[in-house]
């Protein structure tokens, strides 16, 4: 359909000008004349002008009507009643694609001007054809145009749009009034968080499925923007909208804590000792269990379990819901150790404990004991400090010596027997100018748990002030120690005189 501009008769006036103007969307052009005399004849003005100038209308007809929101057509054609100057008319005409400028192509028939963008038009994109600025005509004339039409490529109800979007058996499911390009809607989809997914396409209908299942307790947005259709058609708005993954909304909580023994052998499993309680249990070099309700987010329990007194270790999963903690040195003996589990460890979900959990024990190891302390096979009394015990001397010789002999409450290995005996020491305590025992024999009976020391340069109290003496036996991990590692609590000392 065509529109047609119409020219207005241009009225003469004197002036040195031959400026157009447009009135009421007309081209209007005016000539400089000299008026030389006027006559009335019939009503009518006649005008008789020296020279005498000639007033034409100038049609312009368009392809795009005037106010037309849609066209398909190959071109926007323009047709000038009178001829223009070609360059000057394509001078003066602007094309825009969705508010860009594009460039234009231009082709003459006759007094027929086509025109199209260079690359070829886009269904569904916005376009604006403006005729603006001073244009003359072959024989000279000159008129200011101001032609514009604005309009939407393509037939009205076929522009690219999303029609519905919904959730389908796990899928997101897209419906387009238009079969979108596979290309485009890679490039046009979002998907926050992002998630690796696959995409069918069934025509107008897209089906979007993740690679993994939905996240639990997760809210995703998608996006859809700058996306096209099979046939060319663009998508002039921006789609957006979320969904939520599957919902759980069970709070996980600790199910059990029990000793845990280490892998025999690479490829072996740890061994549980499932329901048996910590208290008393948990052996050296043992680990503790946790086991919860739920999968769990490692990281947070790993953060989330505290000892009290604290002992160094390190943290491994066993499973989805269980981890171990397996402690670096020894769990000190008859301790009671608290285990306080933060409310902050979450499941994988992110869902937390409904509260701090407590849990104490002591564990397996005791404390090594001096079950018998013997002077040249005669007891001491087991109580350490104190009064002094008095010790005489059994040995008639000119050097008499002492043995010393020590029953501990449980073997000491090999490794452990050299300083088990530094740890045993026999010194004067008074008056300075007794002789200082010296140690001449170690000898280790019973399987180790005995351990026997001979000692010589004692000086017997005779006549004058008496001769005291003191056994120390240090305690703590530098002391002697079990084949469990246990220590003495406290070191141990016994004064002795010496008749």
């Amino acid at each position: 359909m065509w529109s047609t501009v119409k020219g207005k008769r241009g009225f003469p006036r004197v002036a040195a000008s031959d400026r157009p103007v447009l009135r009421g969307g007309v081209f209007l052009a005016i000539c400089p004349l000299i008026v030389s005399s006027s006559l009335i004849v019939g009503g009518s003005l006649l005008v008789s002008c020296s020279p005498l100038v000639s007033f034409e209308y100038l049609d312009v007809s368009c392809s795009v009507g005037e106010g037309e929101q849609y066209y398909a057509g190959e071109s926007v054609r323009m047709e000038f009643s009178i001829e223009p100057d070609r360059e000057e008319t394509e001078r003066s005409l602007v094309l825009s694609e969705g508010g860009l400028s594009k460039t234009p192509v231009f082709s003459w028939e006759g007094r027929e001007l086509s025109v199209r963008p260079a690359g070829g038009w886009k269904n569904g994109e916005h376009y604006r054809v403006s005729l603006e600025g001073r244009i003359h005509m072959q024989d000279g004339r000159g008129y200011t145009a101001a032609l514009l039409r604005s309009f939407v490529y393509g037939e009205e109800g076929n522009e690219f749009t999303l029609v519905s979007s919904g959730m389908e058996a796990g899928c997101l499911v897209l419906q387009f009034s238009r079969t979108p390009r596979i290309v485009s809607f890679a490039g046009s989809f979002s998907l926050s968080p992002n998630t690796e997914y696959f995409s069918d396409f069934l025509g107008e209908t897209v089906r979007v499925e993740p690679k993994s299942p939905w996240q639990t307790n997760t809210r995703y947005t998608w996006t859809i923007r700058d996306m096209e259709s099979a046939d060319g058609y663009t998508m002039k708005r921006e789609y957006s909208d979320s969904f939520s993954g599957p919902a759980d909304s069970e709070i996980p909580y600790p199910l059990e804590l029990c000793p845990v023994s280490k892998r025999l052998s690479p490829g072996s499993s740890h061994l549980w000792k499932r329901g048996t309680p910590l208290e008393g249990n948990v052996e050296n070099g043992e680990g503790i269990g946790f086991v919860f309700s739920k999968p769990m987010d490692q990281a947070s329990v790993r953060s989330g379990i505290s000892f009290y007194p604290a002992i160094k270790g390190y943290f491994e999963a066993d499973g989805e819901n269980a981890i171990i903690f397996f402690p670096e040195e020894d769990y000190r003996p008859q301790t009671e150790y608290r285990i306080s589990l933060s409310a902050a460890i979450k499941d994988s979900l992110g869902l937390g404990l409904f509260e701090e959990r407590r849990y104490y024990f002591s564990s397996a190891r005791t404390y090594l004991k001096i079950e018998k302390l013997s002077l040249d096979s005669e007891p001491v009394g087991l109580e350490p400090g104190g009064i002094a015990q008095d010790h005489r001397l059994q040995s008639t010789a000119k050097d008499p010596v002492l043995d010393l002999q020590i029953a501990f409450s449980s073997a000491i290995p090999p490794a452990a027997r050299k300083a088990a005996a530094d740890s045993v020491s026999l010194s004067v305590l008074f008056p300075a100018s007794a002789h200082n025992p010296r140690l001449v024999s170690v000898q280790w009976l019973d399987e180790g748990a005995l351990l026997s020391m001979r000692y010589t340069d004692l000086s017997p109290s005779a006549g004058g002030p008496d001769n005291y003496y003191q056994i120390k036996i240090s305690s703590g991990e530098r002391g002697p120690s079990g084949s469990s590692g246990e220590y003495l609590k406290e070191d141990l000392w016994y004064v002795i005189r010496i008749l």
